[in-house]
């Protein structure tokens, strides 16, 4: 049977545990009580590591650019972006593109996309004559190179007729990626983000524990149960004084 002494250092250091948690669950709590007079609802927390911590997207390391022609076209969550506009939604990560003529043509592995010079969509297609993923597109006199799989394959400027192709005699321009600038970012991350979230959904989940997932909910369990064996240590090292 635990000594007196033993229950009060018990008791205390459950006590010092379950202070962390108590502070966290009287505070929001509070603020949940408040949250109509508090406009929790309409508050709206942008800031990037709550909304990758949430999987809200926006442009990240992975994120890639190629400049075609006269525009910027961007690759970041599942979007292509024209500058900074938002073009194509559920896009595949882009290969490239090139405009050796009026349209600008972009490559996805399982995708042609043709532009306008303003962004503006003309076509989105796959050239049947393609037998692998595009891996890389290019131009050369005018001229679009598409490399799929181990073949090479070439069409006009306006990328309507695709035939099989051999090396032409000067050097196939490749397009290569590079970093999304970062004046486009604000807009793009705008986009893939809108609003942000509301900090009641915040402050909610930080109360039930689901802002941490399952781990969470579990340690706002398990302090539930430390306060509940917090009070009967209590009752049992008190009761022997009142009597």
């Amino acid at each position: 049977m635990l000594s007196g002494r033993t229950l009060r250092l018990w008791h205390r250091r459950i006590g010092l545990t379950a202070a962390a948690f108590v502070l966290v669950l009287s505070v929001t709590g509070l603020l949940l009580n408040h949250s109509g007079a508090l406009n929790l609802d309409k508050i709206k927390v942008e800031n990037s590591w709550i909304l990758d911590w949430y999987g809200i997207a926006g442009v990240d390391q992975t994120a890639r650019a190629f400049d075609v022609g006269n525009a910027t076209i961007s690759s970041a969550g599942g979007w292509l972006f024209f500058e900074e506009s938002p073009l194509v939604g559920g896009a595949s990560s882009l290969v490239g593109g090139a405009a050796p003529g009026e349209l600008i043509v972009l490559a996805m592995p399982r995708e042609l996309i043709l532009l306008t010079p303003d962004g503006e969509l003309v076509e989105r297609f796959l050239p049947v004559v393609f037998s692998a993923d595009i891996a890389a597109i290019g131009s050369s006199e005018e001229r679009l190179f598409v490399r799929a799989g181990e073949a090479l394959f070439s069409a006009d400027a306006d990328a309507a007729v695709w035939t099989a192709a051999e090396q032409p005699a000067r050097p196939i321009s490749w397009s290569s990626s590079v970093a999304v600038p970062a004046e486009l970012i604000p807009a793009m991350n705008r986009h893939l983000r809108g609003e942000g979230l509301p900090l009641y959904r915040i402050v909610l989940d930080l109360h039930s524990g689901n802002f941490f997932g399952e781990l969470g909910v579990l340690i706002m369990n398990a302090s539930a149960i430390l306060l509940l064996v917090l009070s009967l240590t209590g009752i049992w090292i008190w009761w022997p004084r009142s009597s």
